[in-house]
């Protein structure tokens, strides 16, 4: 059989490897409200705990340019309408951000607004969102109704959505939902439900502070698994990465930040500190992917599944 020649333009081709070399994978700093009510708690503290370095392919890295784009275009039309009042800035100019848990857990709502015809007189959180599956939302009001069509959707943004309303103290939310470009949209509003909202505190609370990976929510060939950025880390014991946060003696604190224990007195470490790590790192056990059989010293020694020694100094990685 003759191989279907490949019809990507190379100019194209080469435009999306420089997007992706281009970029600078950075650790976030904090566990994200936009995030919580993802379903498996587990790869949320995989990145709390920065465990790998997040790295995105061009076509994600696109998705992530329209909807920010698509979000500033949305905003200014809705500044240009009469009726409606809309801030996406706080009154020293920045963006409207919460924050809980010493600042470990934040997010961030991209405006507020009042004068929608449909309730006038109450305050909206405002959230826009740029996705191909927009129309997707019409469906789900149909189905469940506008007040519970956010959460039939899409479960992640709904844990968004009550939390912010929460934080901010407000009752209603207005979620609009664009195609790429913003050309066409639609909008559903959904009410507080602080019930919700403090099941997913709860839930950050456990992540934060849960010094070793939480339960796996399947197996490597599960559907939950099957797609997730860290399935190596979790089912095949590829090696994280060596940072603060993967180590045994880094605590997030209640008050704030993040200390070391190795001294006698832990002392606060930056965040730039964490990212650096040093050479007293020892890995969380549960990270190696093997039994510890011994202590060298300083060296932590595991047995692992294969059944070959590894020996932790605080240099190599696993294999």
């Amino acid at each position: 059989m003759v191989a279907i020649p490949d019809k990507r333009d190379p100019a194209l081709a080469l435009a999306d490897e420089a997007l992706v070399a281009r970029q600078e994978p950075r650790f976030r700093a904090y566990l994200g409200m936009s995030q919580i009510a993802a379903e498996c708690s587990r790869q949320l503290w995989y990145n709390f705990r920065w465990v790998m370095r997040p790295a995105f392919d061009a076509a994600t890295l696109k998705r992530f340019d329209d909807g920010h784009r698509s979000e500033a275009v949305l905003i200014a039309r809705l500044k240009a309408v009469d009726c409606l009042e809309v801030h996406d800035t706080d009154e020293n100019g920045d963006q409207f951000g919460f924050r809980d848990f010493g600042g470990h857990f934040r997010g961030h709502m991209d405006f507020v607004v009042l004068g929608l015809p449909q309730a006038p007189k109450s305050w909206h959180v405002g959230e826009a969102k740029a996705s191909e599956k927009w129309t997707d939302l019409d469906k789900a009001r149909a189905a469940v109704g506008e007040k519970n069509a956010l959460a039939k959707w899409n479960p992640v943004y709904y844990g968004q959505a009550v939390l912010y309303m929460d934080y901010a103290g407000l009752d209603r939310h207005w979620l609009v939902c664009t195609s790429a470009g913003a050309r066409k949209e639609t909008a559903v509003r959904t009410n507080a439900d602080p019930a919700h909202a403090l099941v997913l505190k709860q839930k950050a609370e456990r992540i934060i502070f849960a010094a070793r990976p939480l339960d796996k929510i399947g197996s490597v060939d599960s559907f939950a698994c099957r797609w997730c950025d860290f399935a190596d880390i979790c089912h095949r014991n590829k090696a994280p990465e060596r940072n603060c946060r993967t180590c045994i003696h880094a605590t997030p604190e209640r008050t704030g930040g993040w200390t070391c224990g190795l001294p006698s007195e832990p002392i606060a470490i930056t965040l730039k500190q964490q990212e650096a790590g040093c050479p007293q790192h020892r890995f969380i056990p549960e990270l190696v992917g093997g039994d510890q059989t011994d202590v060298r010293g300083s060296t932590i020694i595991y047995r692992r599944p294969d059944g070959s020694e590894w020996a932790d100094d605080g240099k190599a990685v696993p294999a």
